[in-house]
């Protein structure tokens, strides 16, 4: 006769392996998602405030400083999300040097697999969660450099302006659109006020 109760302890054992891969890989993936959320908003709403403190007061090139100062933080975040990686890889003893430990999360998270997967059977999934996660990071950056692009695009024109104006004309190209890009980013910070 068929023993069940064996089957099913036999079963659970050998899930026990994934179950373990797929709790460590999820609760790596929310802590990376929540360093992402946390610090890429910050750096954005930091952003938003210097840019539109300097374009009132006509200091465009502070404007420039700040997006590229913003953009440096943002991928400041995704070294810390790869260090964060490496470490939980060393905690739970799947890499013991911290080098190949970094090395091997940044190869994941950033999905170019530059590193072999030198995971044990039972922990390959963790490639798939720092890639996973990576992914999403990359997604959430982009949304918040895109989220800057106008204030960025409106000192730009702001400062070449004349030049810009100049080359239109000169091509006899209208500039009526420059003026509408101009009216509505007034209109926009004088509703703020």
């Amino acid at each position: 006769m068929l023993n069940t109760n064996h089957l099913i302890a036999n079963h659970a054992i050998e899930l026990l392996p994934f179950l373990q891969n797929l709790g460590v890989g999820i609760i790596g993936l929310v802590v990376s998602i929540l360093i992402n959320v946390f610090f890429l908003r910050r750096i954005a709403v930091y952003f938003e405030i210097n840019a539109r403190i300097h374009l009132g007061k006509d200091r465009y090139n502070f404007v420039f400083a700040s997006y590229f100062t913003a953009i440096v933080y943002l991928m400041l975040v995704q070294v810390m999300c790869i260090i964060a990686w490496g470490g939980l890889m060393m905690l739970i003893g799947l890499v013991e040097h911290p080098f190949f430990a970094i090395l091997f999360a940044g190869s994941c998270y950033t999905t170019i697999g530059i590193v072999s997967d030198t995971m044990p059977n039972a922990w390959k999934l963790q490639a798939i969660f720092i890639a996973l996660s990576g992914l999403f990071a990359i997604a959430l950056s982009t949304a918040n450099m895109l989220g800057m692009g106008p204030l960025f695009r409106q000192a730009w024109y702001r400062k070449h302006d004349k030049k810009i104006r100049a080359t239109l004309l000169k091509h006899r190209i209208p500039t009526s659109g420059l003026d509408v890009l101009e009216d509505i980013s007034s209109a926009s910070q004088k509703k703020d006020i």
